[in-house]
């Protein structure tokens, strides 16, 4: 029998929801977070896996100096190496203080590196957000997709939705 080549040897993840593929835990992408870790000398502790997309892992934490529950960003070592997202993060956290729009718009608390066993991560510490459109409208028991939010509450979130994409053009930022 032939050796298998590197390539027929890759871990395939399975169409899980959300698990990010493992084979991204190498050098240049995802730091490993463990639940419980004890980051920026023991100030954020990671408590519950929130998400992952292609250039972060993104964490619930507790903030001990603080007290409060935070959103903990972990970006791959390869994207913490561009700091575009920094930039503009810093640029609109500026204007998000200085404006009453400051609730439609979630700012940044800190941000901190970790050097890890896969390269230098940036890290963003922010307010946690709320659940996504598509889990609001979704209903246990129902089929996914089916249920509709009321007119009153699509109006209110489509307003919203509207001023913080206003908002952040005012500023110089374009999403696309």
């Amino acid at each position: 029998m032939a050796a298998k080549s590197p390539k027929e040897l890759r871990y395939r993840p399975p169409h899980l929801d959300n698990v990010e593929d493992v084979e991204k835990y190498r050098k240049g992408v995802f730091h490993p977070i463990h639940l419980g870790d004890a980051l920026k000398g023991g100030r954020y502790c990671v408590l519950h896996k929130l998400g992952y997309g292609g250039f972060s892992t993104v964490w619930l934490a507790r903030d001990k100096l603080q007290d409060r529950l935070i959103s903990l960003k972990v970006l791959t070592a390869e994207a913490s190496r561009q700091h575009k997202e920094l930039r503009l993060l810093r640029r609109l956290d500026e204007r998000v203080r200085a404006d009453p729009l400051r609730g439609s718009i979630i700012a940044s608390f800190d941000d901190f590196t970790i050097d890890g066993p896969n390269g230098t991560h940036l890290c963003y510490v922010s307010q946690p957000g709320g659940p996504s459109l598509s889990a609001v409208s979704d209903s246990p028991g129902e089929i996914a997709g089916t249920r509709r939010l009321r007119a009153p509450v699509a109006r209110k979130l489509a307003r919203q939705l509207a001023k913080a994409v206003s908002f952040i053009h005012d500023v110089g930022i374009v999403h696309g």
